[in-house]
This record gives C-alpha cells, sequence and structure tokens, in this order.
C-alpha cells in the first residue's frame, strides 16, 4: 500500500540520514563507501557515517557537519568518516575521522564543546585529540605535521603523548613519538 511505501521510504531514509554536506569543491573528489564509488559530486552532496573522500591533484574539498565541524581537504587527500554522532541532548556525541595522506584544515565544532574527549583524527602514526580549536594537518609519507592555529591538540602516537598549543607545530616521524613542539611562522588564517 501507498502507506507502508511512504513508512519503509521514510525508515530507509533515516537510516542513511546524512552527518554532513559538501560547501564548496574544486577539480576532482569522489565518495567512497563500503566500495560503492560516487563520482557526480557537487556542493550540497550529503556526507555520511562511512564515506571517505578523496580529492584529486590541485582538488579541494570543504564539508560542514552537523555540529558546524568545518573541515577543508586539500590536494590529494583522503578523509574519512570513521564514527560520528551529534545530538546536543545527549551525552553520547561523537567524532572519529581519519585520514591516511593529505592536508588538511579543521574547525571543531559543538562536538569539541560538548564532548572533547571524544572528537579525534587518526591518521597511520598518529591520534590527534582536540580541544574546541583550529588546527591543520600535512599527512606525507614518512612523516606527518600538526599545526595548532587556535586552542589546543594533543597529538599521541607509539604511545607518546604531546600538547601542542596555539601558533605550535609537532612532526612525528613514522615509528617514532610526536617532537617537541615548534613555533610556527604561520599566520592564522
Amino acid at each position: 500500500s501507498m502507506k507502508n511505501l511512504i513508512l519503509l521510504l521514510l525508515f530507509s531514509f533515516s537510516l542513511l540520514a546524512s552527518v554532513g554536506k559538501i560547501t564548496y569543491l574544486k577539480g576532482d573528489v569522489t565518495l567512497t563507501n563500503a566500495n560503492v564509488v560516487k563520482t557526480d559530486i557537487e556542493v550540497g552532496t550529503p556526507i555520511n557515517k562511512g564515506d571517505t573522500t578523496t580529492t584529486e591533484q590541485s582538488s579541494v574539498v570543504k564539508i560542514v557537519f552537523d555540529d558546524l565541524t568545518l573541515v577543508a581537504v586539500g590536494s590529494r587527500s583522503d578523509f574519512s568518516v570513521e564514527e560520528y554522532l551529534f545530538d546536543e541532548q545527549s551525552d553520547k556525541n561523537r567524532a572519529l575521522f581519519s585520514a591516511k595522506k593529505g592536508i588538511f584544515k579543521m574547525l571543531t565544532g559543538k562536538i569539541g564543546k560538548l564532548a572533547p574527549k571524544k572528537f579525534k583524527l587518526k591518521t597511520e602514526t598518529s591520534t590527534i585529540g582536540i580541544r574546541g580549536t583550529i588546527f591543520s594537518a600535512i599527512l606525507e609519507k614518512n612523516q606527518e605535521i600538526f599545526i595548532c592555529d587556535k586552542g589546543e591538540i594533543c597529538v599521541k602516537s607509539v604511545g607518546v603523548s604531546q600538547n601542542i598549543k596555539a601558533g605550535y607545530s609537532s612532526t612525528v616521524i613514522k615509528g617514532k613519538g610526536p617532537r617537541k613542539p615548534i613555533k610556527t611562522d604561520r599566520k592564522s588564517t
């Protein structure tokens, strides 16, 4: 019946409730989820839990999540949404993102304020904990660089933790812990 069909559509939509959307796009970007690859990406394309966003050379994509976390993914990068739960009334808020390579800038939203311990970015060598902040990451083959523009981040690698305050950066060489933070000459944008 029509009623059952509508219920079915509503149910299937709620299962795929998006957690964010693409707000800016330049160049070639693909979305992969459970081996399904989407190439018809445009501004407004929803981002779901499990999505990996991949950019080609000279491509950029910006994503805004439901809690207003903003992520800019630079050229030749990949960025995955492992876990994401946002509900202002809930105490189960969490965001876990992962990235293997590329350049990123992230501005944390409400989850960073409501549940800072539950907001993390995982890379091949490190886990970055975030405290209401703006930070950037440059992930290369043999090293990863983490730059804190505002607030504070905590980089953990091979069991070593390093707090990085605004205006500082730390480098992680694969297989070694994060280096002592050094002052960056970057102007915060």
